[in-house]
């Protein structure tokens, strides 16, 4: 196993290595740990357990770790579970990258009190190194005072959202730039399919939402009822009839507001339950 984390606070590295063997439950000598810049030639290359870490510039984060533990000795152990075992026996928060969303600047903080919190990881360049700064966590992390506290949109846009209905139409229309027609059919039926869904399942999977999110997915119904003005008559009837059936699943799923317009009346209905 090879686990790239990032601790909060600066651990000495004999405490690094007491508490990596704690946790795989070798011995200490079979734990090496040492500093990427210093002496390389004394290093026990063939430990079970090989822990290098870097010092970095002033910023959020105080040490990056690359830790590589045999298969042998880790076991079914993860990644997410060394950063958990690390923080607890550190007590500093530790973070390591997030599997399920494809984006650079996630991560997932293990804070030293058992829980986990997506957070969003920025990395600022200078001349001289790389230093980072946890822009945003979803719960409040006290060793990570900066960040901001907020439900990440970029988490609940990889949400897995089952499209059924977009999927089938979309399988047999034109795909084109995003700024043209096809293109904008493709996201803007996808988009509000998405937000029918969450609605249709109370939210699921996570049972939040951003009311930014909402708006901009209620833009796109706006978009919407002027493309099927604007696509090939071959594939109107179509569009329409999908837009239809997730108008459908949409009114059924929210409540009339104090008044509803005959144009765009989907900005005049609010959610059963409101989840941000």
């Amino acid at each position: 196993m090879i686990a790239n984390l990032f601790t909060v606070a600066e651990s000495e590295p004999s405490r690094l290595r007491g508490a990596l063997a704690h946790l795989l439950s070798v011995t200490r000598e079979a734990v090496d740990v040492a500093d990427t810049d210093g002496e390389q030639e004394a290093r026990r290359w063939d430990s079970p357990v090989l822990c290098t870490y870097r010092v970095l510039p002033p910023g959020d984060l105080a040490l990056e770790l690359d830790i590589y533990v045999d298969d042998e000795t880790a076991g079914a152990l993860s990644e997410a579970d060394l950063a958990q075992g690390l923080a607890v026996r550190t007590t500093t928060s530790v973070l390591y990258p997030s599997m399920d969303i494809d984006l650079d600047s996630a991560y997932w903080v293990a804070v030293p009190d058992g829980r986990v919190v997506r957070c969003r990881l920025e990395a600022i360049d200078s001349d001289e190194d790389t230093r980072y700064r946890v822009d945003a966590v979803e719960e409040k992390v006290p060793d990570l005072p900066r960040a901001k506290v907020e439900w990440l949109p970029e988490a609940l846009e990889y949400e897995p959202m089952g499209t059924p209905l977009s999927d089938a139409f979309l399988a047999t229309y034109p795909t084109d730039t995003a700024a043209s027609v096809e293109g904008r059919v493709h996201y803007s039926l996808r988009v509000w399919e998405r937000l029918v869904r969450r609605l249709e399942s109370d939210w699921s999977p996570s049972g939040r939402y951003r009311e930014d999110l909402f708006r901009r997915d209620l833009e796109a119904r706006d978009t919407l009822a002027r493309l099927v003005r604007e696509v090939d008559d071959v594939y109107a009837g179509g569009l329409r009839s999908s837009v239809t059936r997730l108008d459908g699943i949409f009114r059924a799923c929210t409540e009339p507001g104090n008044e509803e317009k005959t144009e765009r009346w989907w900005w005049c209905r609010r959610p059963r339950s409101v989840p941000w």
